[in-house]
């Protein structure tokens, strides 16, 4: 057997670093990232160590017994792009790095092209065997937008490929940054945008047709230039720099509304019009997503079906599509994401009163109006929450909501995202299932879910919705009993978190959000806390 080990490491992935570990078919035994372990959110600039560690120790392999490193980023095609200011020390300090040396054998090391890094797990996790895959990012190693072409049993060829000048990724970041949200905080960019498309505000016009921004540039221009060239004309825009408000009160700030409507309209007719070239040039209908900007799910809901994203789009996920790229199968099928650490370690007790778990029982505090959460089996990979690490409440008043967003600190106008079974998902929304299984498809809701489910409706009428089956595990039998109750069978569905912090990942984390929080119950593996 080969044992490949998939990594993003800094300096190279400054943010989102990760580990997983492959087999040469395809199989992953595991994969995280390094923020569940460091609790740093993005793990900026952190090596992935503990990430390393845990990958390893879930499959009972030493590291002596790995066979390749697979890096995502092609670090000696940045040497010469970048002259070298990477500071990156080869192949024996990144091994040091993420602690493989001194076990009496060296892996090999390979670099991989960050950009077919993203269209190799981008592909294989959607399990389809041809698509057209659109990579869309900050920048990769000199570009910010790939289109490959894969069919079955060819190698995957890049079709075309877009400048750093033209990056949606990095416009996307200067607008957060002059939100208040620093340059990782597309997200609530993206919530605050809904407020601008719900109001009828006239966008900005950030770029034009073929991605060229409104300021002087050349195709040679870094990342940090171009990045600096958004802040000064968003700041001609708004007449300065960065908007000193408060963020929970943005929503009333008529600037910062239209500022993010118009990086999210941008956003959405650049993507449209770049999957509608990929169909045209390669011939493929599926269409598969990735890099940053494919978490960007209000975009991704508008486009025509089928299109594909996997849950780990960001940078995380080139561990995975490095790894991936060196196989000699791929996986079949859609990717299971619960591949993080388990909630609880093997005999390991929680340290306060609990009951055993019963369905019945959370249906019953639910109905009862109670706010709790789910902290069971493997944790989700990438940055939604998908049923083992949530925050779960019925979604049938909008106080509901106001309540969540409160405790947890987050801005009052943002939304929470809402959950059915496949089989029920139509009563409530559009569906996009390809998309809404890892929540990456935003849609638009039914009249039914109006009535049912305001807690989850955001202001212009759309949910970032998740459909599960019986693979979820608890979650799944929690809606079903809702439905047998005579429930509608919905829930909210957000992050197990405390603000600033990644989701949690161990027992420990989920009792001390239980408490940080106010939660009425949680569910700890296999027992219940209530308050």
């Amino acid at each position: 057997m080969t044992w490949i080990l998939g990594v993003n490491v800094p300096p190279v992935g400054w943010h989102d670093t990760a580990a997983c570990l492959v087999d040469e078919t395809g199989r992953v035994y595991a994969m995280a990232e390094e923020e569940r372990f460091t609790r740093t959110k993005h793990g900026v600039h952190e090596q992935p160590l503990n990430a390393v560690s845990f990958v390893l120790e879930s499959a009972g392999v030493a590291p002596a017994d790995v066979d390749v490193v697979a890096v995502g980023w092609d670090v000696p095609r940045m040497y010469g792009v970048h002259a070298m200011r990477w500071g990156f020390g080869g192949p024996d300090a990144l091994l040091r790095a993420i602690g493989l040396t001194g076990t009496g054998r060296r892996p090999d090391v390979v670099f991989v092209d960050h950009h077919r890094a993203h269209a190799v797990s981008g592909l294989y996790a959607a399990g389809v065997a041809e698509a057209a895959v659109l990579v869309v990012d900050g920048n990769g190693e000199d570009e910010s937008a790939s289109l490959f072409e894969a069919r079955r049993g060819r190698p995957m060829v890049r079709r075309r490929r877009w400048s750093r000048v033209r990056s949606l990724g990095i416009m996307y970041a200067a607008v957060s940054q002059a939100l208040g949200f620093g340059i990782l905080g597309a997200g609530k960019t993206m919530g605050l945008a809904s407020y601008g498309r719900d109001g009828g505000v006239e966008p900005w016009q950030l770029l034009d047709d073929d991605l060229t921004p409104p300021f002087a540039h050349t195709d040679e221009d870094s990342y940090d230039q171009v990045l600096e060239s958004w802040v000064e004309h968003i700041g001609g825009l708004l007449g300065r720099t960065s908007l000193t408000v408060d963020t929970d009160t943005l929503d009333k700030v008529p600037e910062a509304v239209r500022l993010a409507w118009s990086a999210q309209h941008t956003v959405e007719r650049a993507i449209a019009a770049m999957v509608a070239r990929a169909r045209e040039e390669t011939g493929l209908e599926d269409v598969c997503l990735a890099g940053g900007v494919a978490l960007n799910c209000s975009a991704n809901g508008m486009l025509p079906q089928p299109v594909h994203a996997p849950p780990i789009p960001h940078d995380a996920g080139v561990a995975l599509g490095a790894a991936w790229s060196l196989c000699d199968g791929r996986p079949g099928g859609p990717l299971d994401p619960y591949l993080g650490s388990p909630v609880l370690r093997a005999g390991e007790e929680l340290p306060v009163a609990s009951e055993p778990l019963r369905v019945d029982r959370v249906v019953e505090l639910l109905c009862r109006g109670a706010i709790g959460a789910l902290a069971v089996g493997r944790a989700e990979v990438g940055p939604r929450a998908l049923g083992h690490r949530s925050i779960i409440a019925l979604p049938s008043a909008v106080e509901v909501r106001d309540e969540i967003n409160l405790t947890k600190g987050r801005e009052h106008w943002r939304p929470l995202a809402p959950v059915a079974r496949v089989q029920d998902a139509g009563r409530f929304w559009s569906e996009r299932p390809t998309l809404q299984r890892y929540m990456l498809g935003a849609t638009q809701v039914t009249a039914e879910a109006r009535a049912v489910m305001p807690a989850a409706v955001h202001v212009d009428g759309s949910v970032r919705a998740q459909v599960v089956d019986e693979r979820a595990g608890l979650i799944h039998e929690l809606l079903g009993a809702l439905s047998d109750a005579g429930v509608p069978p919905v829930l909210i569905n957000t992050s197990l978190n405390t603000r600033g912090e990644p989701l949690v990942n161990t027992a420990t984390e989920a009792l001390r959000a239980f408490d940080a929080i106010g939660l009425d119950f949680v569910v700890v593996g296999d027992r219940l806390v209530v308050r």
